[in-house]
């Protein structure tokens, strides 16, 4: 089975949406993935340094309505030789300088090819992100399901659940990446998949990440681990406005 989530680059689809350059800020402008046709683009790599591949991104059909503001994200996504393995979108909002993110953005689109004869159905949270942050701060946790359905029965074959936890705000570090160096804040959470297949739990996968984004730009570095050890990491490489 084809892994159902991005990793690390998942975490890019939540945190790539810059707080407005005066955090204090309680209005919608400024954020860049509220931008229309704002661009990024993501390189992945292993633990070994080696290049994984890379996922572009276009803000597409933004929508305003007083405070609140929706937008349409589009990637593409490149293995390591540069061949497009797959394409998506997902949805993004803010709502009184607060972001939220869709967080079926979680979602590998190689699953609805590994599934193409199921039927599925998704239902989660949305990820927020308050207008400010500061050091210590807890972030709201999130969830997301994915229910695998035999067309032709209407059996559940199988169940897939994502936690996401103890999302923590550190401190402002100094990070240089391919796009630049930034201040940016640090922020770790916890993350668990659970898989239940014909009503059979499965042992689960959990993770660490540790990501940066920085007020006015986003996103701009994040690492997953697993007990203790680095598994992958995704850099921003390039942003265009």
């Amino acid at each position: 089975m084809k892994n159902l989530f991005f990793l690390p680059a998942i975490v890019l689809f939540w945190v790539m949406l810059s707080i407005p350059v005066g955090t204090q800020a309680q209005d919608c402008n400024g954020y860049m993935l509220l931008t229309e046709n704002a661009e990024y683009e993501i390189l992945n790599y292993n633990q070994r340094n080696k290049l994984t591949g890379r996922v572009l991104y276009k803000v597409t059909d933004v929508r305003r309505d007083g405070n609140k503001s929706e937008a349409t994200v589009h990637t593409q996504m490149y293995d390591e030789k540069g061949k497009m393995a797959n394409e998506g979108s997902y949805q993004v909002g803010c709502e009184s300088g607060s972001i939220w993110v869709d967080m079926r953005s979680l979602m590998n689109p190689d699953m609805m090819e590994a599934y193409k004869n199921m039927e599925i159905k998704m239902e989660g949270d949305h990820m927020d992100y308050p207008a400010s942050l500061s050091p210590g701060q807890q972030l709201k946790d999130g969830s997301f399901t994915i229910n695998v359905i035999d067309k032709g029965s209407g059996q559940n074959m199988s169940t897939i659940t994502m936690q996401v936890t103890g999302r923590t705000v550190g401190n402002k570090e100094s990070l240089e990446v391919p796009a630049g160096t930034y201040e940016g804040f640090k922020i770790n959470q916890d993350m668990e998949v659970q898989t239940r297949a014909m009503g059979l739990k499965m042992p689960g996968t959990r993770m660490q990440t540790v990501e940066w984004f920085v007020p006015g730009t986003g996103w701009i570095k994040s690492e997953t681990y697993r007990n203790g050890k680095l598994m992958a990491y995704s850099v921003l490489s390039k942003i265009n406005k």
